[in-house]
This record gives C-alpha cells, structure tokens and sequence, in this order.
C-alpha cells in the first residue's frame, strides 16, 4: 500500500505579498497623476469577485483608474465588436478574464488575422488555466508580446497530492467537456500525472446535443457511468461547462455516493462540490491588479513580465456534504483546511 501523503508537500492557504512600489505622486501640479488610467474590462459570464479584487487593490493603492466592462456572456462570436471598441477608444490597458475571453480579445502568440484581435495595447489576463498551452504566453517567463497576466491553478500534481492526503481514492473519474481547449490540457495533465500517485482514471467525455455543444441533460447517466466504472470520487477541472452545471452536476454525485472535488472556486461556491484546492478569486483580482500597476505605474512592458504565479492555495471543504456522504477529513488536514456550508445552508 502506498504511504499517505505528507501534508509538508501540499501548497495550502493562499498567502500574496504584495510589494510595496511606488505609485505617482498626485499632485495639482502633475497633470497625469489626476488622469485616471483607464482600462478596458472584457468578461465571459459578468463580473465576479475576480473583478472586485482588481478594484479594491488599485483603490488601495490610490491608482486613480476608470474601468470600462464589456461581457461577451458565454459567446466568443460577441468578441469582434468589443475588438473594434477597444482599438477605437485606445485604454491605457485591456483585462481579460478566462481563456475563451483572452484568446478572442487579444489572440494566440501568432496569427494569420492579427487585423481580428488587439495587438498594440498592453494587457493583462486573468484566471485562464494553461497560458503556455493556450499558446496565448510563449512561456510564463517571457510572453513574446504585451500581454500578461495570472495563471491561477494549482499544479495538476499537487491538486491529485490533496486529494489523497484527504483519503486514498485510487480511482477518480474526470467528466469534461471535451470541445473546450482547457478541459482536454486539463485530462491531459491528469492522464500523465495519475499512474505516478496510483490512481486510475476514468475520462468521460460530455456528449454533444444537435447544437453541437455538449449536453447537460447527459450528467446524471455520466455519473452513474462513472459509479459503475468503479470511481470512488469525480474530479471537476477548469471547466465552464461544468461550473455553469455545476449544482446539477454535484446533486447528482451526491445522489451517486460520490464526492466531488474541485479545482477552481466557483463549484465549491455555488454548488455541492465536497472539496476542492483553490485560489481565492478575490486574492487572484488583486495579483491581477498587480500585474497592472507595474504596467500603468512603473510603466513596464507586458513582455517584460514574467506570468504570475501563485504558490500557496487554499484547501476548502463543504462540511454539509462531508456529513452527508460520511467522508470526514484526517485531523491534520482540518487543522488548516478552511470550511463553508452548501449554498444556503
């Protein structure tokens, strides 16, 4: 049997320390010290709490800003608009949440159509997964271009680690959307990183509907095909398609006798997920702010700025599903996890 994990080799509890750097003094005699920066916002879903930490830091700060927010609310076929906007009003600096929303507003690192995209502002991105693999960075030390940003996940690795420092499932099924490029760098990572830790995986891609998009009505028979395949615990990735179905999706695990573990806040927020290792949204806005107060205030290039990357996350667990299922955490791991009620518990 394989030795548990030691608690020493998990990254929990996210902690930022934020630089103290210097902001320009704001004078009646400096004329651009009293020019709010004025950035461009462009979200996939509406603003979150990723948003809301942006804000706070640069007001902490005292970095005059005014933030102009477009929503291209799930559809990457609102972008082209917001595109044209962008490069008529020329911000100071374009923020961009999520990978779909990224990779529409600012392109890949090359392109045929760089006419499609923003090419010539710096920016910034949040909360995308795989930069690298999207091939929106060159690589999270030098992005080949004036963009940068976050990336927010925990290692793949490190998120199996936690997983098994809970209790030794050694079989885990990922249920996932498969036309979306995070989902399947996603599976990918978790093929490659499963055999070292003893863990069989089980990959059950969503089917598609007639619109071509996968289909949510399918969840419950895929959790029952996962139970039946012998998982102890469903993994949910990156995966929109899953967070915005993420209450159907966990009722029907629970329903299963299966726990749910999550990589990203929203499903331990906003639906019956058990656990999850975590970056706080509202600590990933203010790393985000960050990144764009070297830009805005230092006046340094996005290129010139390594991707930020956090080293610490938070370990969250849903004690009213922990109870309903009967799967209580070791005492090591309750002294540091931190620990929430089901939505309107």
């Amino acid at each position: 049997m394989s030795r548990p994990i030691p608690l020493v080799a998990l990254m929990l509890c996210v902690v930022l320390s934020l630089p103290a750097l210097h902001v320009r003094a704001q004078t009646a005699n400096d004329a651009q010290a009293i020019t709010p920066f004025r950035i461009f916002a462009v979200v996939w879903r509406g603003e979150t709490e990723v948003e809301q930490g942006f804000r706070d830091y640069l007001t902490q700060r005292g970095i005059p800003f005014e933030m102009t927010v477009r929503n291209l609310n799930l559809d990457r076929g609102n972008a082209p608009p917001i595109v044209e906007e962008i490069k008529h009003t020329r911000p100071d600096l374009v923020y961009t949440w999520g990978t779909g929303t990224t990779s529409s507003i600012v392109g890949k690192v090359e392109t045929d159509t760089p006419e499609s995209f923003v090419r010539d502002i710096p920016a910034v991105f949040t909360l995308v997964s795989y930069p690298r693999a999207a091939n929106i960075v060159e690589s999270y030390e030098s992005t080949g271009r004036p963009v940068t940003g976050v990336a927010f996940l925990a290692p793949v690795e490190t998120q199996l680690k936690a997983i098994q420092a809970y209790r030794r499932f050694t079989t885990i099924a990922v249920i996932y959307d498969e036309t979306a490029g995070n989902s399947r760098i996603n599976v990918t990572d978790l093929r490659e990183a499963a055999p070292a830790l003893d863990i069989r995986l089980i990959e059950l891609p969503v089917p598609l509907g007639e619109n071509g998009k996968p289909d949510p009505a399918t969840l419950p028979r895929l959790v029952q095909k996962a139970k039946a395949s012998g998982a102890e615990l469903l993994y949910m990735g990156p995966d929109s398609f899953l967070t915005r179905h993420a209450k159907a999706y966990t009722d029907a695990a629970i329903a299963a006798g299966l726990p749910t573990f999550a990589s990203t806040q929203a499903p331990l927020k906003n639906s019956r997920a058990m656990f999850g290792l975590v970056t706080d949204y509202h600590t990933l806005g203010k790393l985000t702010a960050l990144q764009a107060e070297r830009i805005l205030v230092e006046g340094r290039r996005p290129q010139d700025l390594p991707v930020a990357r956090l080293s610490r996350y938070k370990l969250w667990i849903n004690v009213d599903v922990m109870r309903e299922l009967g799967l209580y955490p070791p005492m090591d791991i309750i002294a540091i996890a931190d620990f929430q009620t089901s939505p309107g518990g």
